[in-house]
This record gives structure tokens, C-alpha cells and sequence, in this order.
């Protein structure tokens, strides 16, 4: 059972990351801060460097022999579940072409 303790952990990890989206869409539809050129560039920038090298950070600062076995196992099986999925589905749409 998760504990309210739990409950706002996680609250405040993503309370943050929920603000940045409220302020993103904000600055866009409401305020006119950037145009949707800006925003194309941005999510250019965000796409091309920054996710790589923050998957990268957080990559290299992890020791998988320090990990749950079953978690990595379980992430794994997900991970080619999800692609086994789109495999389907990309298959299945070439054929009603």
C-alpha cells in the first residue's frame, strides 16, 4: 500500500516538471512569448542534444550490477513487448496499403 508519505515524494518530484509544461504552454498560447518557429527550434535542441546527453548522464551514473535483477528483466521484457507491438502494427498497416 503506498503511504501518503509516498504519495507526496512523488508529488514533489513531479510538481516541477509539471510547472515547466504549464509555463511552456503558457509562454506559447496565452503570453506570445515565442512564435511556433521558436518552439520547432526548441524542440529541435531538446531532441538533438539535451535528452541524449541528460540519458547519457544518467546512463553512465548508474551501476547495472547495483540494480534489481527483476526490474532490469521486467524493463527488458517491456521494452521488447513495446516493439514486438509496433512491429505488428507496421506490418499490419504496410499490408492495407
Amino acid at each position: 500500500m503506498i503511504t501518503l508519505e509516498d504519495f507526496y515524494a512523488v508529488m514533489c518530484a513531479m510538481m516541477p516538471l509539471y510547472f515547466a509544461m504549464f509555463l511552456a504552454y503558457g509562454s506559447v498560447k496565452w503570453w506570445k512569448i515565442f512564435t511556433p518557429e521558436q518552439c520547432s527550434g526548441i524542440n529541435r535542441f531538446v531532441a538533438a542534444f539535451a535528452v541524449p546527453v541528460l540519458s547519457f548522464h544518467f546512463i553512465s551514473q548508474n551501476n547495472p550490477y547495483e540494480m534489481d535483477s527483476r526490474f532490469i528483466l521486467a524493463d527488458t521484457v517491456s521494452k521488447l513487448l513495446v516493439l514486438l507491438a509496433l512491429g505488428l502494427w507496421a506490418s499490419s498497416s504496410a499490408a492495407c496499403r
